[in-house]
């Protein structure tokens, strides 16, 4: 059976995949298709983005949506998280009401966006600083039907600035509840991956996985 990836993360990718080849699964990346994520939630965009996928490779695809969850800031970054840094936000209400691309390198984006939580956390103290690793792993078919749907979370908290050299994302401000006060980005990638979101719902998407192919052999 094949599957293929919705994503142009090589992260995302290499953890998927050697859960696919582990079963004996083909899987293929689809083409950069970059679906406009217009839901407010991050289980409407994996659905949405799931769908596009699937309907543009003419076949199952898996697919997510994920991000850093900080209550004290309304659930900010949340779906915003990728691109937080282009944000135009009513510091009002906390609401995210416009996106200005500025054309910069997903490194460079990244480093961005940790520096603009950072600094609207500032002056915020704990456990004001609590936060969450969010993601939700979708599986899709060409005529939209989802096939599963699955939830992984992190807890922690925000760290005061940037540590540590290793992961992506919003890993060099994170603080899990169990790392022993080190950012993920001060933890190699084996330690990082025993705690990682993604990892608990790529458990739960192998033990449907499971399932799934011998329903397909009868």
């Amino acid at each position: 059976m094949k599957f293929f990836i919705g994503t142009t993360n090589p992260h995302k990718v290499h953890e998927i995949g050697a859960i696919l080849h582990a079963t004996g699964c083909e899987f293929e990346v689809t083409d950069p298709v970059d679906p406009e994520e217009t839901e407010s939630d991050f289980d409407g965009n994996a659905i949405l983005k799931a769908r596009v996928y699937a309907a543009h490779a003419k076949g199952l695809v898996i697919s997510e949506d994920s991000g850093l969850v900080i209550p004290t800031l309304n659930g900010l970054p949340g779906p915003w998280s990728a691109r937080f840094s282009e944000c135009v936000i009513d510091r009002a209400t906390w609401n995210v009401t416009d996106i200005v691309p500025a054309g910069y390198s997903r490194e460079v984006i990244d480093r961005r966006n940790n520096e603009r939580v950072l600094n609207l956390m500032r002056t915020i103290e704990m456990p004001r600083r609590a936060a969450m690793f969010k993601v939700v792993l979708v599986v899709a078919r060409p005529d939209g039907a989802v096939l599963f749907s699955g939830v992984g979370t992190s807890n922690g908290w925000i760290a005061d600035e940037m540590q540590g050299e290793n992961g992506f994302g919003y890993d060099p401000i994170f603080v899990g509840d169990n790392t022993f006060e080190k950012t993920y980005a001060e933890l190699d990638a084996p330690r990082k991956n025993l705690r990682s979101h993604r990892r608990k719902v790529l458990q739960e998407f192998q033990a449907w996985l499971g399932k799934f192919l011998k329903e397909q052999e009868k």
